[in-house]
């Protein structure tokens, strides 16, 4: 990512030259907000611009480093940047953070803000008022740390398969090839070495749980979905309006999905379908390859994108130039992927696992909308 470009939203309160990884940097910036009179509503306004360019420069500080983590999990320096910050920085900050919300709801005059402008921010505001328990602190860090242990262990995971050693996503790509019994020993390669490292995910997944459930509970919610949706502003959709979708797709889509089954089961003459039977084409047609190399997806990406619009097509070839883009997978990479917010800037950033599948050419526009 090129962080040295002129930047089309320049600092007024955060100084240019702040190491944000450093508290003594940070400290005075959060006394300045907690010590200032609000005196006006413009004062109010002026004082909120600045919190939030704060609170942009730390939430864009984390991501580059989890961004960077993500991409090298085998970077031991970019892993201690990233867990410095996690622990040392993010638990002095919510406290205050804390504190400025509640100084914001108690300004006598927010009343004078506009408030269709200013309804958001104060719903938010408030849920986070509601939520915050400081003992959620600790929980919150060991979570982040346990998340970013997940990630380096699936990193890691490679197997020798076809004469060279391949990532988990890079094995994918077998399960499209017509030969039925190579897809099995793929498959069942890619399996094993996962297993390799199960009681070690089991126990990363056990202690998330307990975390995220402990966090509910400290915070008066039954379960850590409702907590979540309140930690999300989730305000417009419920918990239960999702379960009745969930019952929705039981009822009007599985049936069509096994109805698909069937028929791919029949076109293939199988008494069963088998996991490595479930990305092949059925009829034994060859498989798709869109690319071979992450630059040449990008490129064709932006093919598409300009035979839909121009516009969209120059933001996402401005996002390849500037470096807001790793797409290949790679040994030491996280899995999946995700489009990240630089929020000081206002960029967004990509991060996928491309091993030269169709799926994803739709994952890369899938993020694209994302980012766009």
């Amino acid at each position: 990512m090129n962080r040295n470009r002129v930047c089309e939203f320049p600092r007024t309160f955060v100084p240019v030259d702040a190491d944000l990884g450093d508290w003594n940097a940070l400290a005075p910036l959060f006394q300045n907000l907690m010590d200032r009179d609000l005196h006006s509503k413009e004062s109010l306004e002026k004082w909120l611009l600045d919190q939030s360019e704060l609170t942009a420069c730390l939430s864009e500080e984390r991501a580059r480093r989890y961004i960077a983590m993500t991409c090298h999990t085998d970077d031991v320096a970019l892993e201690k940047r990233y867990i410095e910050f996690i622990e040392r920085i993010e638990p002095r900050c919510k406290p205050l953070h804390h504190k400025l919300n509640e100084k914001y709801m108690a300004c006598p005059h927010r009343s004078a803000l506009d408030r269709a402008r200013y309804e958001v921010l104060d719903r938010g505001v408030q849920a986070d008022l509601d939520l915050y328990r400081e003992e959620n602190i600790a929980l919150q860090t060991e979570t982040a740390k346990q998340s970013q242990a997940y990630q380096k262990l699936c990193g890691a995971m490679m197997v020798e398969f076809d004469g060279r050693e391949q990532t988990m996503p890079q094995m994918a790509k077998y399960q499209e090839e017509t030969d039925r019994a190579r897809r099995r020993e793929a498959w069942e390669l890619t399996a094993n070495r996962r297993l390799q490292d199960r009681e070690r995910m089991d126990d990363i997944f056990n202690q998330l749980v307990q975390l995220r459930h402990q966090m509910a509970r400290n915070a008066g919610s039954e379960t850590f979905v409702d907590y979540a949706f309140r930690m999300y502003h989730r305000f417009d959709y419920t918990p239960a309006d999702c379960l009745r979708f969930h019952e929705t797709v039981e009822s009007c889509i599985m049936p069509v999905v096994h109805a698909n089954d069937d028929r791919r089961r029949e076109a293939m003459n199988l008494d069963a379908l088998r996991p490595w039977d479930m990305a092949v084409d059925p009829l034994g047609r060859p498989p798709l390859r869109p690319f071979e190399e992450a630059s040449e997806m990008a490129e064709k990406v932006e093919r598409i994108l300009r035979r839909i619009e121009p516009e969209l097509a120059g933001q996402f070839w401005e996002m390849h130039q500037n470096g807001e883009l790793d797409l290949e997978s790679r040994k030491g990479k996280a899995p999946g992927g995700y489009q990240y917010t630089l929020d000081e800037v206002r960029r967004p950033f990509i991060f996928m696992n491309a091993a030269g599948l169709q799926r994803d050419v739709e994952t890369m526009l899938h993020e694209g909308g994302h980012a766009f």
